[in-house]
């Protein structure tokens, strides 16, 4: 699929990766961005075609509300997450786990089946920002981990059920991206123009299913040789 010409809608555009989303599709020629927060004033970007919405994904009549504005949408961008930073056992905040779950599994869920009628009808695509963390869990903030896995196992299924209907569907599974949200990870960190960039690459002819930057890639390869061996790794962190 083509940027150039596209109308496109991304969630969580306020900040980090969403604004970043939006700055690309514009860069790359898409006619038309919506660019969805919780709080509009966020988003600053001066460019007389960006749509500022006003959007809460887990809130099912602004969904409805936004799907409706742009019905004329031919790319969905899901980017709108939480990462409370929480172990499953250990956790001090009990309810962080189903917040999680609410915004990256359920929210995202509110998304699609609220666009899907028009993207049948229209063709076009949609980008799941999922993480490589869906593949597996890192302790600390395991229930991030179980959230993105949900992400990822849904993209799955709604592919499925598009594809018929000439809809791509792509999971982004990238590596820490040097964004507010990952700003306690270590480094390495991707930069948030790399992951785009690697994002519509593969929206253009690559893959559905894009691992990106080379943790990402790393533990893909490392769950391929000997998933044991990774996880027992990774458990200290």
């Amino acid at each position: 699929m083509k940027v150039e010409g596209s109308v496109a809608f991304v969630t969580g555009a306020n900040r980090g990766l969403g604004a970043c989303f939006v700055k690309s599709l514009l860069h790359e020629g898409a006619r038309k961005v919506y660019a969805a927060a919780r709080d509009i004033s966020m988003v600053t970007l001066q460019d007389a075609r960006v749509v500022p919405v006003t959007l809460d994904i887990t809130n099912l009549a602004q969904v409805e509300q936004a799907a409706t504005l742009a019905s004329d949408v031919t790319l969905l961008v899901n980017n709108a997450g939480i990462n409370h930073v929480e172990p499953l056992l250990g956790a001090r905040d009990l309810n962080a786990a189903r917040r999680e779950m609410e915004v990256n599994y359920f929210g995202t869920l509110n998304m699609i089946r609220a666009f899907a009628p028009a993207m049948k009808r229209e063709g076009g695509a949609i980008i799941n920002v999922s993480s490589i963390l869906a593949r597996v869990a890192l302790p600390s903030m395991a229930s991030l981990c179980a959230s993105k896995a949900a992400v990822l196992r849904m993209t799955e299924g709604v592919r499925a059920e598009l594809t018929p209907y000439g809809v791509r569907v792509l999971a982004l599974l990238p590596g820490a991206i040097d964004t507010d949200m990952s700003r306690d990870f270590p480094p390495p960190k991707i930069p948030a123009e790399q992951a785009i960039e690697e994002a519509l690459a593969a929206l253009r002819d690559g893959p559905d299913e894009v691992y990106i930057g080379s943790m990402a890639q790393q533990v893909a390869a490392g769950l391929a040789a000997d998933r044991r061996a990774l996880q027992e790794s990774l458990s200290g962190f």
